[in-house]
């Protein structure tokens, strides 16, 4: 029940920021081609700003990993990293900025950002190889990682690796263009 109640928390959280970040910024008003350009550029600064965001939330999960069982916030912890691993993955696999209107989503995903997202997910799937290499290596000497803790380092590591390689392959397209 505490799962459930931290995912949709975490959504919820996701939705109110987004609603927030959208309503701040109605207040100016630009074309399509201005706004497509500040948002390409706001994507390029955030992307390493939340791959930190994910990994120092993980260092956090990871330090309560050996506490007492199941500790209070076992389940608020693993439901938030649930739900921002969702919305990476997403924002991933799609234009992102779900919430602009479609020619503003389009004129962001032009040729040199999809070669940039798919150089950061080709990174991400390296690394996620490697880290279950490396899992399934640990599990050789040590039984006690469990499928679920598999999961939650194969998908950090990968996720993490795709955001920091698309983040500085955008945030280089901007410095030089």
């Amino acid at each position: 029940m505490d799962f459930a109640v931290g995912l949709v928390a975490g959504f919820a959280a996701v939705i109110t920021v987004a609603a927030i970040v959208k309503a701040l910024r109605r207040d100016r008003p630009m074309s399509v081609p201005e706004k497509a350009e500040y948002l390409s550029k706001r994507r390029a600064r955030m992307l390493p700003a939340l791959a930190v965001i994910f990994l120092s939330q993980q260092a956090v999960f990871l330090s309560t990993v050996n506490s007492p069982a199941p500790h209070s916030a076992y389940g608020v912890k693993i439901s938030a990293w649930l739900v921002l691993s969702i919305v990476i993955l997403a924002a991933l696999a799609t234009k992102g900025f779900w919430l602009e209107p479609k020619a503003v989503r389009d004129l962001i995903d032009d040729e040199n950002t999809r070669a940039n997202r798919n150089e950061g997910m080709r990174w991400g799937f390296l690394f996620s190889m490697a880290a279950a290499i490396g899992v399934y290596a640990l599990t050789l000497f040590d039984t006690t990682v469990t499928a679920r803790d598999a999961v939650h380092i194969v998908m950090t590591i990968g996720l993490a690796a795709a955001l920091i390689r698309w983040g500085i392959l955008e945030r280089r397209a901007h410095k030089d263009g």
